[in-house]
């Protein structure tokens, strides 16, 4: 697993349940299966944010950012591209 993906993942699993967090298979489980809550959500994102020192753009918040580890980090990855570390904090 790459460094980014793995980090992203321990970050979900961090969030989630102890008993949740075990459910989480493959970067590919969709979190919602895992009932991951608005409050976890808003936990997720920061907790995503000040890791890797950036802000998830307003096109990126919306469910489908958000189905699976992977595609988290896609998202992640897409806003590092375009905006670089601190996008939006400008």
């Amino acid at each position: 697993m790459d460094p980014t993906l793995a980090t992203v993942t321990q970050i979900v699993r961090r969030v989630l349940p102890e008993e949740r967090a075990a459910e989480l298979s493959s970067p590919d489980s969709e979190l919602h299966t895992l009932r991951l809550g608005s409050l976890e959500l808003v936990s997720l994102l920061v907790a995503l944010e000040d890791t890797f020192s950036v802000r998830f753009p307003a096109d990126a918040m919306h469910r489908d950012t958000f189905e699976s580890v992977r595609t988290i980090t896609e998202a992640l990855r897409a806003t590092l591209r375009t905006e670089g570390p601190d996008a939006g904090t400008r």
